[in-house]
């Protein structure tokens, strides 16, 4: 009768023991990268507005299902600006906490403040900006991300005071995920 009962101990207990999944030695975060086509149309006060194409290079890691950081670098530049035969150009460096209020199996809506700097057309001034974008996946490890931004630079105007600038700038980029999201 003992070697009865220990027999049903030993598998009820190995039935609850496979159960369960193995335990997690650490939990890290989800890291995508990637780059894309911007536009930017600057808003400059004494002339009107002036549209700049370029490249954006952005990488962000996930730290759970609502937040994340973003890290990126744009340069979009203006080859005949205002018709006078000058380039202008503006570099942007920024960084800040992503969330994502809406997140789906192959979809994500998220909205980001970013601060850092901007250079344009080369003296370097701090800059901040704001957006919201949508992701579509396209497979597990690529995505497709078309965002829109505000951005704050700002420039010496012809008073030679340091004055601000709205930009808008729109981009669209494709990223690879580093990592596998659940």
């Amino acid at each position: 009768m003992l070697k009865l009962w220990v027999l049903l101990v030993t598998l009820g207990l190995a039935s609850q023991g496979r159960a369960q999944g193995p335990v997690l030695a650490g939990v890290a975060p989800v890291l995508e990268g990637g780059i894309g086509f911007s536009y930017v149309k600057s808003d400059v006060p004494s002339q009107g507005n002036m549209a700049m194409n370029g490249v954006l290079v952005s990488g962000r890691g996930d730290l759970n299902a609502y937040l994340g950081t973003k890290l990126e670098v744009g340069y979009s530049r203006s080859f005949d600006a205002f018709q006078t035969g000058r380039r202008a150009d503006i570099l942007t460096y920024m960084g800040g906490p992503v969330f994502y209020p809406v997140r789906r199996r192959k979809f994500s809506i998220y909205a980001q403040v970013l601060l850092g700097g901007a250079r344009e057309t080369g003296v370097n001034f701090e800059s901040n900006g704001g957006g919201a974008g949508f992701q579509y996946r396209i497979s597990p490890a690529l995505s497709l991300w078309p965002e829109v931004e505000y951005l704050r630079t700002s420039f010496f105007n012809s008073n030679v005071a340091i004055q601000g600038q709205p930009n808008l700038r729109t981009s669209l980029s494709l990223m690879y995920t580093f990592g596998r999201r659940e």
